[in-house]
């Protein structure tokens, strides 16, 4: 029987043995390497194309040479999948064909822009940025032709990359690049733009990052090709004289990402704690912006920095380290503010100090803190003192009234706390040991 139970465990290693997954072959490895190296390759020459500018080169011909490589890499991507039988090879020709379409949509909204307003378009410094003068038969070509290629190019790719979430890969496609089309460089209404197409992708890629399907290589790959023509119009918007609202609007985003989304992706400390202050610093930034734009708030010093430590306290909820130092920092700011104005007379500086002690009372008790709790305790007390001055003006004008409420006080409070004694002293005692466990 032993003998048996011994062969029987040879058998099972066995059986393990042979369904062990086995690594990578040799070849497996060396094709890996050169579908990166081609991709590279094939990258870096269109940007070297597009940066080294061309100047002999019209608008139009840069169009259809770009135009051409997006063609090219579709052909590609055609042989391996109808020639070679082969789907990875397909899959990197018609993603990276898919990542230059929206360039193909810039220059056509380039193309138009420029004919729409003429003389007054605004055009950036680099030449090969510049679409002017060109024909309107050659721009309703290029955009018929941009059109057709946008639907046929990404229905391939979303299909062989993602055919689960085609519809909505296609739908967030064709909405980006359709904004990316528009002739619109206003330094208003193109930040309006950027923040409506943000929280429109953001949404759509939550709900495909819910998908585990998704977050393998194929599925971020057809997620970031999503997202191109969001950055496209950035970067676009970055080439001209920069915006209040474009600043507030790329800060926002930047929250957004370091210190809210960041955490969906990666559990890695170092990129967290490094895009958790990239964050906080940008959300600091968008006061400081709004203090640069509307100069009557930055005279008032307390309305000038209270913010900071609002914004401080509000990311003190949602950031993983140092939360307790955003608190401390929001509370020294604070009083500091809150004194500050009232020893400057300010109209609304007690009321400030008694809501924003109230407020740090609050966040003490909840965080079970002492120092935002103790603050907050002297913030309200301060400001409390702040109207003695009126107590002791209606002293000086009726003192005999006043004498008779302040001894009618005085013998109330006697008999309370004579009554109430042994609740007090276990109550004070209690309140005194709860606050020593805080941290």
């Amino acid at each position: 029987m032993y003998a048996n139970e011994i062969q029987s465990e040879n058998n099972l290693d066995g059986f393990q043995a042979e369904n062990k997954p086995e690594g990578k072959s040799l070849t497996a490895k060396v094709t890996t390497y050169l579908r990166w190296v081609g991709s590279v390759l094939i990258i870096l020459s269109a940007i070297s194309f597009m940066f080294q500018g061309h100047e002999e080169i019209l608008p139009a011909y840069r169009y259809w040479i770009g135009l051409g490589l997006t063609l090219l890499l579709c052909g590609g991507g055609l042989v391996c999948a109808y020639l070679f039988h082969e789907t990875k090879g397909a899959r990197i020709f018609f993603g990276l064909g898919t990542a230059f379409l929206p360039v193909q949509v810039s220059q056509v909204a380039a193309m138009i822009y420029a004919y729409w307003h003429g003389s007054s378009a605004l055009q950036p410094e680099y030449s090969w940025l510049q679409f002017m003068q060109v024909s309107p038969s050659v721009i309703a070509i290029d955009f018929m032709i941009t059109g057709l290629l946008l639907f046929l190019v990404s229905y391939a790719s979303y299909s062989i990359l993602a055919r689960k979430h085609f519809k909505t890969l296609i739908w967030a496609s064709v909405i980006g690049n359709a904004l990316l089309i528009l002739p619109i460089r206003d330094a208003t209404i193109v930040p309006l733009v950027i923040a409506a197409l943000f929280i429109f992708l953001r949404k759509t890629e939550h709900f495909l990052h819910n998908d585990s399907s998704m977050r393998l290589a194929e599925g971020m790959a057809a997620r970031a090709l999503m997202s191109l023509p969001l950055w496209i119009m950035l970067g676009r918007s970055l080439l001209h004289p920069a915006s209040f609202l474009l600043v507030i609007v790329v800060s926002a985003m930047l929250v957004v990402y370091c210190i809210y989304d960041v955490k969906r992706y990666t559990k890695s400390t170092t990129v967290i704690y490094i895009t958790q202050w990239i964050g906080t610093f940008a959300a600091i930034a968008i006061w400081i912006a709004v203090l640069n734009e509307f100069t009557i708030i930055a005279n008032d010093f307390l309305t000038g920095l209270l913010p900071i430590a609002i914004i401080l306290f509000a990311l003190s909820a949602k950031v993983e380290y140092h939360a307790r130092l955003y608190r401390l920092i929001a509370s020294i700011i604070t009083v500091g503010l809150t004194f500050t104005a009232m020893l400057e007379q300010q109209a609304m500086a007690p009321i400030f100090s008694i809501g924003a002690g109230i407020l740090l009372t609050v966040a003490g008790i909840k965080n079970r803190e002492k120092l935002p709790f103790v603050i907050g305790n002297i913030c309200v007390v301060g400001g409390l003192f702040f109207y003695a001055e009126y107590v002791i003006n209606f002293y000086s004008n009726a003192p005999w009234i006043s004498s008779i409420v302040l001894g009618l006080i005085v013998i109330l409070l006697a008999s309370y706390l004579e009554n109430k004694e042994n609740q007090i002293m276990a109550k004070s005692r209690s309140y005194i040991k709860e606050l020593q466990g805080w941290n």
